[in-house]
């Protein structure tokens, strides 16, 4: 289960970084920033629960302790620069190695693949989204 907790480790690192650029974005457009950085961190948790859920409980497996998963989250969170521009473009690069984890999992149930298709279609969207911000 090393993947997969890796990938929800980042899935934490891409939510809250996301959070970040939302309070700390400013300047032209900024309503518009405040809200992509949203979109991308809306539905992140659910997903977190889901991959717990049908890979961790429906096998009988225990789940890290959330301490062991935000300390290691908080290790690969970029630092805000106070560029925006900069900070979507950080956050575009986190969310690519997020998919290049999902990508490269191997052996899972229909089910398995069905939930990390999910999350591997939202993060695409938001990744359009955050490539159209910063060109």
């Amino acid at each position: 289960m090393g993947k997969i907790n890796e990938i929800i480790i980042y899935l934490m690192a891409v939510a809250n970084f996301a959070k970040d650029i939302h309070y700390n974005c400013k300047g032209d457009s900024f309503y518009s920033k405040h809200l992509l950085a949203d979109r991308v961190e809306e539905n992140i948790y659910d997903f977190i629960d889901d991959i717990k859920e049908i890979f961790f409980l429906a096998a009988n497996i225990d789940t890290l302790p959330s301490k062991e998963y935000l300390n290691q989250a908080a290790g690969i969170i970029p630092d805000i620069t106070g560029d925006d521009k900069e900070d979507f473009k950080a956050l575009g690069e986190l969310i690519t190695k997020t998919l290049k984890l999902i990508e490269n999992t191997d052996n899972t149930t229909t089910g398995e693949s069905n939930l990390l298709g999910n999350i591997a279609e939202n993060l695409q969207k938001s990744l359009g989204l955050i490539t159209r911000q910063i060109v």
